[in-house]
């Protein structure tokens, strides 16, 4: 496991709320220039050779995805209730209760793989390679194997 993912849980929050805020403008600011450009684009190459209109400039494609995505409201989460139901019907599949995952512990995987993970894979396959060889003779002698 990286250094770095051992000792982000020491790094303190201030300091990470300060990171995810700086990387979210910085995403926020490249998805507008990338928008703004590719509908400005699209409308220059389209619209005035199939509808006579006039060409744009950045922030006018720009608006125009803003508008659009205030009008159509893509790109973005619902809060239309969705989400409660796709919860409801995890639970009720998961015969009444949602199963709660505790990510934390996947930061102990690579030590995990390292240490018992290969060796228990290799086993694993080599049982199912075993299986699979007595499959095969059990079917060619007519026998069920299960």
């Amino acid at each position: 496991m990286s250094d770095i993912k051992k000792n982000w849980d020491n790094v303190p929050n201030w300091a990470k709320y300060t990171l995810y805020t700086v990387l979210g403008l910085a995403g926020a600011f490249l998805l507008g220039l990338l928008f703004g450009n590719v509908i400005m684009w699209l409308w220059n190459w389209l619209m005035p050779s199939l509808f006579g209109l006039r060409t744009i400039g950045f922030w006018e494609g720009l608006g125009l995805f803003l508008l659009a995505h205030i009008l159509l409201g893509f790109g973005g989460s619902s809060h239309s209730g969705d989400g409660e139901s796709k919860r409801c019907k995890k639970k009720h599949r998961n015969g009444g209760t949602a199963e709660k995952k505790d990510w934390k512990d996947w930061e102990y995987y690579d030590d995990w793989w390292e240490e018992d993970g290969k060796t228990a894979f290799h086993a694993y396959a080599d049982r199912m390679k075993k299986d699979s060889g007595t499959d095969k003779e059990a079917k060619s002698s007519g026998v069920d194997a299960k």
